[in-house]
């Protein structure tokens, strides 16, 4: 077992991290404090490199390694969010490519040339809606129903914190979306099927959030909307199932958003603990100050090869079907959610320490960072007691289910 990136995995992510400093540094915070979104220019500049395509295969327009696309999806997405530390464009880059992943897997045909090859250019936003007002986590009791009309789903309901409903509108695509469709099977009565937001019967309203403000998120209402059943992924009524799959791979690209910022963080740290003075001495060589950079470092660089680690296993089990038990990788996926944000919240709240009343000014990107970085803490992709209850089913056993 090798965990070494290859050569041309060395040399994409090189080449990434060159255009992201160059061509995204620069513009986090105007990405930020405009509020207009991610500029056009930018998203051409990644599509012209690939990245949007990494998780995409070759057949649908993509650049995609099979057997690699999740380790190439972790490496770009980390080395972005060490740029653009609002957290805005590596969530819109996450997000694209992690739910790509799994259209290329349980998507129909029909669907995957419809939207992957869009995807993959930069065209479209695709995005993941399951949370309701009702909550996120306990998916078996959404709300939003589906009634097959002939080879349609009549689409009921209302869905929250959606991400990308903005972007969306303006650049095309829409989101893998989790409904009922046998509401008195439960988990076994859901279906996950992609839903252009441009379709009749959809209507979408901005919320305000805390950070991530390049990047819109709201709420989308169906009223009857028409969802065609080659939209579908994986079959009806195993939706829940798909979904399930599909925020693996989710959370791994949201921890590699998590390190990338946190990576960027540290080093500012660094940087500055060496040439800012108190009493004539840096404040390096206060052990108080340098003994806690050694230790995030150290916590830092363990969670990295966890998520590699984990993102190596699903593209194992991808590429040659029962490599890993189904229980192993969610564990894996768990720990690196549960440990990858509030270490990332704790590497900036640090640094910003360090700063002093600096770290509390818009002169330095640790602010937003932080900001950003709390989304990931208070829920999104899956909270940290979540986590908790995922681990603690796969290494107790089932008597640590609180809801059973």
């Amino acid at each position: 077992m090798d965990f070494r990136l290859t050569a041309e995995q060395e040399l994409f992510k090189q080449t990434v991290r060159e255009f992201a400093e160059k061509h995204i540094a620069p513009r986090a915070r105007e990405i930020d404090q405009k509020g207009a979104g991610i500029p056009d220019e930018i998203i051409r500049g990644m599509a012209d490199l690939g990245i949007f395509g990494v998780t995409v295969p070759e057949e649908y327009g993509g650049a995609g390694v099979p057997g690699e696309e999740l380790v190439y999806g972790m490496l770009v997405v980390h080395e972005i969010a060490r740029a653009e530390l609002s957290m805005s464009l590596p969530v819109y880059l996450l997000l694209v490519l992690g739910w790509a992943h799994l259209i290329a897997k349980h998507g129909t045909p029909e669907l995957k040339r419809e939207v992957l090859p869009r995807v993959a250019k930069g065209e479209w936003f695709l995005g993941i809606a399951t949370t309701e007002p009702s909550g996120g986590s306990d998916l078996a009791n959404i709300r939003t129903q589906g009634k097959r009309a002939g080879d349609t789903y009549i689409l009921n309901g209302e869905k929250i914190y959606i991400s990308g409903v903005n972007e969306a509108k303006q650049r095309g695509g829409g989101h893998v979306t989790l409904f009922k469709t046998a509401p008195e099977l439960g988990n076994q009565g859901m279906t996950f099927a992609y839903v252009p937001l441009a379709s009749p019967g959809i209507t979408t309203a901005k919320l305000g959030m805390m950070g991530r403000n390049g990047l819109s998120t709201g709420i989308i209402t169906y009223e009857n909307v028409a969802v065609p059943a080659k939209y579908v992924l994986a079959s009806e009524n195993r939706g829940f199932y798909a979904a399930m799959e599909g925020f693996n791979a989710a959370r791994v690209l949201v921890c590699a958003a998590c390190t990338g910022g946190a990576e960027r963080a540290l080093e500012l740290s660094s940087e500055y603990v060496k040439q800012r003075k108190l009493f004539n001495t840096p404040l390096a060589k206060f052990e108080g100050i340098s003994f806690e950079i050694a230790e995030d470092y150290a916590q830092l660089e363990m969670i990295k090869t966890q998520i590699l680690k984990t993102a190596w296993m699903i593209d194992r089990e991808r590429a040659q079907p029962g490599s890993f038990a189904r229980s192993e990788i969610n564990a894996n996926v768990a720990i690196c959610k549960l440990i990858a944000p509030p270490l990332g919240v704790a590497i900036t709240q640090h640094a910003m320490m360090y700063h002093g009343a600096m770290g509390y000014t818009t002169e330095t990107p640790l602010e937003m960072l932080l900001r950003g970085l709390l989304s990931y803490v208070v829920g999104a992709e899956g909270g940290l007691n979540v986590m908790k209850i995922i681990i603690a089913r796969e290494f107790i056993g089932d008597v640590a289910i609180p809801y059973k």
